[in-house]
């Protein structure tokens, strides 16, 4: 269930993180970075700021948190800190060739989408209290940064998730389901199109489903998606 909901928030969120390895830099060693490295994390600022945000408001909220800086794998990770609450915005830098020049092509450009300066925040308390309200006994709350909305503007949330069972499955509809998987197995057997092993792995049935809540931690506003669990009820 955990891998489930960690592909459909990667699905929302629509970044492609990078991959910190060997020569990674820290905000610990911002002493020791290279010129290379200097204009990567530059050209990541100013990637953030075209979408909205004003420079002044960057620099008292945002700090760097990592930098990587290889012919493979560039990128950079910054920590933006606000009302109490810590967010990682995940910048994975790739580039094209425009007029000869090499140019960097920013994650954030999608991940991010539209931002503005975060004005107000509501207290973790209080955030907790609305996502209880709108899931119910929540888990994994996590605190995000990203594009939300069918507007697509960025939002500090408050992201958590709840597994609901399934009605229980009535005598006549399992009696229904049943019947239809002995005639699918029979003919997937006549025919030779799958093997009898993997018929027996074949799992059907209602499935729980996952609800992910997510409370705008500026508004206080809570919207809701479903995502279906993997493993059905047997």
């Amino acid at each position: 269930m955990r891998t489930l909901l960690l592909f459909v928030l990667a699905a929302v969120a629509s970044g492609t993180a990078f991959a910190p390895r060997a020569g990674a830099q820290t905000a610990s060693a911002s002493a020791e970075l290279n010129a290379s490295e200097r204009a990567l994390i530059q050209s990541s600022r100013e990637a953030i700021i075209r979408t909205g945000i004003t420079p002044a408001y960057f620099d008292r909220h945002f700090s760097l948190a990592r930098v990587v800086d290889t012919p493979g794998n560039r990128g950079v990770v910054w920590k933006l800190s606000v009302g109490g609450y810590e967010a990682f915005v995940n910048d994975s830098v790739g580039s094209y060739t425009e007029g000869g020049r090499r140019m960097n092509a920013h994650s954030v450009a999608g991940t991010l989408n539209s931002t503005s300066d975060i004005e107000r925040t509501i207290t973790r308390p209080r955030a907790e209290a609305i996502m209880r309200r709108c899931i119910g006994a929540f888990k994994e709350p996590q605190v995000e940064y990203r594009a939300h909305g069918p507007g697509g503007r960025a939002a500090l949330l408050l992201t958590a998730n709840r597994l609901v069972p399934p009605p229980p499955e009535s005598r006549a509809a399992r009696a229904r389901r049943e019947k239809a998987e002995r005639e699918e197995r029979a003919q997937a057997e006549a025919q030779g199109g799958a093997s009898r092993d993997t018929l027996r792995k074949k799992k059907s049935g209602p499935r729980p489903v996952i609800l992910l809540g997510a409370v705008d931690l500026s508004t206080g506003r809570c919207t809701v998606g479903r995502a279906q669990a993997g493993a059905p009820v047997p």
